[in-house]
């Protein structure tokens, strides 16, 4: 046991290992935070709905381009606006709120696992979760999924803590947490908690909370997440239910009304991907608490954290809209397990370590395929080469050393290794790609250039092509729809005559531009996006 004692001691007292974790959050969440141009759908307009927010002082009715948006709860837009109001409207401060509630979440688990285990195990659960990529790219994005994956931490974690030191106090913490997850991405929260709680009390044969808990916590989530509701309800009647609870609730659960269909098991590669390469060390604490069954008892926060990670799994592979960030509730539970996991084989026993042994090989293996994956990805889709042999190489190093340590039974090291790879992968990553993958997945650039040259009346043609940062980087002075064939395009130039006309198009649609009007100039380029004016 001394290797254990030792490592905790050196956590409880050790100021390196608190500059090292600081290091670690920084680098995976906080740099070059607002260098990348809002990416995706969700970005951009998430952050048009906290500008307007902000302007028009209403904060009971998300909008956007000035019509009500309620497809989402306000959480978000809330910290966005305050934020904004803080530090100005950029990229950087509409992500930021969004990175400090993942230093909560981070908070949360390491807290969660403090209580019931040693610091040292503490320790590792934040490193395994800063370091998880499906955790620090949603951590560094702005959107709902990082402010409900926080808040559902903190409801969970208090809600345990409450049944444990049978405390009223941690029952109205957990919900209060409770109702700002419901604020940042609806009912869903609520399932999600009810579920986890409800199973873990069927599996210890036991009600964990005090009826005066039960009043505390339904009180404090009442009290957060009700007035919201009320005021939104009141103002905006039929509308509000048809689109919030109805339409972006329900039918996206039972339907593939907003096109996010796939199959079941989609979330296994999901989990492969997003939970890399710490998926691969839950092997050993599977085997061990199957071994321990007879005692399970014992284990009962183990079990509560299996309970909270297979809950939003099962959950959202039932539903027919799949998205990546969906399961992202999952992985703070999946984090503490294996943090646990690794302070306990610091001394390693001949039942778990000749697994682990196998598992790293695994994971080594996997990894080194993953780089492969990058490195040829990155030469194909983004012309690159030498930028995806920057991201792969750190993955390598790091499933390299894992097999050096391993074999030597340096299990410490072993971990300080994947984490180091894991922290540079995340750093290169948002310092050399983020350029590059702005100029493929974002009209930032073109609509910079492109602004000072159309209006309202007069906008930029998506053709096609659609693009929500179009829209948002031009001030929504673009065509809400794309226009797709080259006699659509004459129509429009018949009814909207005007000298020029500029067009965001990608490659195809600009030698379709080129072949068809003589007049069509090249203007610029980005990655595979193309500003074309075409003169009449």
């Amino acid at each position: 046991m001394r290797v254990r004692v030792d490592y905790n001691r050196r956590v409880n007292r050790g100021w390196h290992f608190v500059l090292f974790a600081t290091v670690v959050v920084y680098l995976t969440l906080f740099y070059n935070l607002g260098r990348m141009a809002f990416i995706g759908a969700d970005e951009p307009r998430y952050a048009r709905v906290a500008e307007e927010m902000t302007l028009s002082g209403d904060y009971v009715t998300p909008r956007l381009n000035h019509r009500p948006w309620l497809e989402k709860p306000p959480l978000l837009y809330w910290i966005e606006a305050l934020s904004f109001k803080i530090f100005n409207v950029s990229e950087w401060s509409a992500r930021f709120p969004v990175a400090l509630s993942a230093c909560a979440c981070l908070l949360f688990a390491g807290f969660f696992v403090s209580r019931g285990w040693s610091p040292g195990a503490s320790f590792a659960s934040v490193l395994v979760l800063a370091t998880t990529p499906l955790f620090f790219v949603y951590g560094r994005a702005g959107s709902t999924d990082m402010p409900l994956a926080a808040a559902l931490t903190g409801s969970l974690v208090f809600g345990h803590e409450s049944i444990r030191v049978r405390s009223s106090s941690w029952a109205l913490a957990s919900g209060i947490c409770l109702g700002l997850a419901t604020l940042a991405k609806g009912p869903v929260a609520l399932l999600l908690f009810g579920g986890t709680f409800g199973l873990y009390f069927l599996v210890t044969q036991r009600f964990g909370w005090s009826w005066s808990g039960v009043a505390a916590g339904l009180a404090g989530c009442l009290l957060v997440s009700v007035p919201w509701y009320w005021e939104v309800s009141v103002a905006n009647g039929y509308d509000f239910v048809a689109t919030f609870w109805l339409n972006h609730h329900l039918a996206r659960f039972l339907t593939d009304i907003h096109h996010h269909s796939q199959p079941f098991w989609y979330y296994l590669p999901v989990m492969l991907v997003g939970f890399f390469p710490w998926l691969f060390f839950l092997g050993t604490a599977v085997m061990r608490l199957w071994q321990n069954r007879a005692e399970i008892s014992e284990y009962g926060g183990e079990v509560f954290l299996w309970l909270w990670a297979v809950v939003p799994l099962v959950f959202f592979s039932a539903s027919q809209s799949k998205l990546p960030g969906y399961i992202l509730p999952s992985i703070p539970a999946l984090a503490m397990l294996v943090g646990i996991e690794i302070e306990r084989q610091l001394v390693p026993d001949l039942r778990t370590y000749r697994f682990g042994k196998i598992q790293v090989a695994l994971m080594a293996a996997f990894g080194l395929i993953l780089s492969i994956v990058i490195l040829i990805g990155f030469h194909v889709v983004y012309g690159s080469l030498a930028l995806g042999i920057i991201l792969a190489l750190p993955i390598a190093l790091g499933m390299v050393g894992a097999q050096y340590y391993i074999s030597r039974t340096q299990l410490a090291p072993l971990f300080f290794a994947i984490v180091a790879s894991m922290t540079l992968f995340a750093a290169l990553a948002f310092w050399r790609a983020a350029p590059v993958i702005d100029d493929y997945h974002s009209a930032r650039d073109l609509s910079a250039i492109a602004v000072h040259r159309i209006s309202g009346k007069q906008p930029l043609i998506l053709y096609r092509y659609f693009h929500h940062t179009a829209l948002y980087y031009t001030d929504y002075q673009a065509l809400a729809e794309p226009i797709n064939k080259p006699g659509e395009l004459n129509e429009y130039f018949q009814k909207k005559p005007q000298g020029a006309y500029l067009l965001l198009t990608q490659k195809p649609g600009w030698l379709e531009l080129a072949a068809t009007f003589p007049s069509a100039k090249l203007v610029s380029q980005r990655g595979n996006l193309y500003l074309v004016e075409v003169s009449r």
